[in-house]
């Protein structure tokens, strides 16, 4: 007789900073990262020694709403409306683009390193050469509005595996599919329990975390059921898991607490999903399997998490995001921390 393996989370390293730590990237094989602030801040942080190492610069004029990194570049996004090419070494600024007429919610870094991918407000997706920072091309798709005629927001994106597929997911539910080489749309999946509204004009909720799975048939969406935490009772976590090819819903999960799920990642493995839980309450790092669609492993957050980055071998998280500076404080902080990931395998029967 066998039992699914166990896993559990350590957290082991700590810092704290001013402002909201919104997004976070790793320097492959090195507890090193880059974090973006809600201060306009870039951060490199080096974990290694014991205690942190850190580096900051002005990047934005405010939120760091992005990061990706290549072998000898950073580049990041802001609600500046802006993109900005980084040296990884001197963190001098090699190249802006101001063609982006709202914030820039996301970027996503082909994986080739030779395209990257950002979504707008102004729901326009943008190809741009990573090597010059030449524009090549618009994908024009996602509604202008929701299903209630109020203004709609361009979440999230991000490039299949083997590079040749690009998805980006909307406020109001939308996941478009693309062509990476010919820009068409290739298909459109409705998710419309990611959004609720208001009778005052007001819209909540949208996919803040999207992924494909390692074999690129999958695709995980995440956010919330109701799309606003403030529904007591009635808004849970939610991660839906769709075969893109035919729109089947193949998985959903609803567990963790009132909050949004605000990031997904497909664990090495090929079976795990890993979630973390932001804007809301009872945060949660949950990690679900695939094949028996339960929940592997929920994990209480001291903190809001807003993003994170992860190990080749998922042994180590990084989740960046906010918390209280004291118990009953109203005073928040930005904070890493640092979780070992150790897994168990069931006993063989």
């Amino acid at each position: 007789m066998t039992s699914e393996p166990s896993l559990q989370f350590k957290s082991v390293r700590e810092y704290s900073c001013d402002g909201d730590l919104l997004s976070v990237v790793r320097i492959p094989e090195t507890n090193q990262l880059f974090a973006g602030g809600s201060h306009g801040q870039i951060m490199h942080i080096d974990l290694a020694p014991e205690t942190p190492v850190v580096s900051s610069w002005p990047a934005h004029v405010s939120y760091v709403s992005s990061l990706v990194l290549t072998n000898d570049q950073l580049i990041s996004a802001g609600s500046d409306h802006r993109l900005i090419w980084w040296d990884r070494e001197s963190h001098r600024p090699l190249r802006i683009v101001d063609d982006h007429p709202k914030w820039v919610r996301a970027l996503a870094l082909s994986p080739d390193q030779r395209i990257v991918a950002s979504v707008c407000d102004d729901m326009v997706c943008r190809l741009w050469e990573t090597s010059s920072g030449k524009l090549i091309r618009e994908l024009h798709g996602h509604s202008l509005q929701t299903s209630r005629f109020l203004p709609s927001k361009l979440y999230q994106c991000t490039f299949s595996p083997d590079g040749s597929h690009l998805a980006t997911a909307d406020q109001s539910g939308q996941i478009l599919i693309w062509d990476v080489a010919t820009g068409q749309q290739v298909t459109k999946l409705m998710a419309p329990h990611f959004f609720t509204h208001d009778t005052n004009g007001h819209g909540y909720g949208g996919i803040r975390g999207l992924a494909f799975s390692r074999d690129g048939l999958l695709i995980a969406a995440c956010g919330n059921q109701a799309g606003d935490t403030s529904q007591i009772g009635g808004s849970k976590a939610l991660i839906r898991v769709y075969d893109w090819a035919t729109g089947e819903s193949t998985h959903e999960w609803n567990v963790g607490g009132n909050f949004f799920y605000e990031r997904v990642q497909f664990h090495p493995n090929g079976v795990w999903l890993i979630g973390v839980g932001g804007a809301g309450a009872e945060q949660k790092i949950a990690v679900f399997d695939l094949v028996s669609k339960s929940a592997v492993h929920l994990e209480a957050s001291p903190m809001l998490n807003f993003d994170f980055a992860m190990s080749e071998k998922a042994d180590r998280l990084f989740t960046v995001g906010r918390k209280d500076a004291t118990a009953n404080s109203r005073i928040k902080r930005g904070y890493l921390i640092q979780w070992e990931l150790t897994t168990t395998a069931p006993p063989a029967g």
